[in-house]
């Protein structure tokens, strides 16, 4: 083997090796999903407000909570849902912690039935 391709054997290795690195302490990358919306139609089983002024329902009928963000009209929503209500959502799909959940992009995507 000459000199040249024992540097690019080294070279590779290295390559190789920082790619091995990066991946261990930075976690495996996966492509970001498609968005999908999602339709979903229940019951409210509890109405709560986060710390940042967000909602969140849930309802008897889906495991997957319907979020709605400070800016997408939660402290209307608040005020115009009650539990018991009957409610159809329409949002995408999201990821948080791990779980996925409901996201709505407008206040007018929840309506009572």
């Amino acid at each position: 083997m000459q000199k040249e391709e024992k540097v690019v054997v080294v070279l590779l290795l290295m390559a190789l090796g920082s790619l091995a690195v990066a991946s261990w302490g930075l976690g495996d990358f996966e492509p970001a999903p498609e968005k999908v919306a999602i339709v979903a139609e229940g019951t409210v089983g509890s109405i709560q407000t986060t710390a940042g002024d967000h909602l969140i329902i849930r309802l008897h009928s889906s495991e997957m909570p319907i979020f709605v963000s400070q800016d997408s009209g939660a402290e209307l929503l608040a005020g115009r849902i009650a539990k018991g209500d009957r409610v159809r959502a329409k949002g995408e799909i999201a990821w948080y912690g791990g779980r996925r959940e409901i996201a709505v992009q407008r206040a007018a995507d929840v309506e009572v039935l």
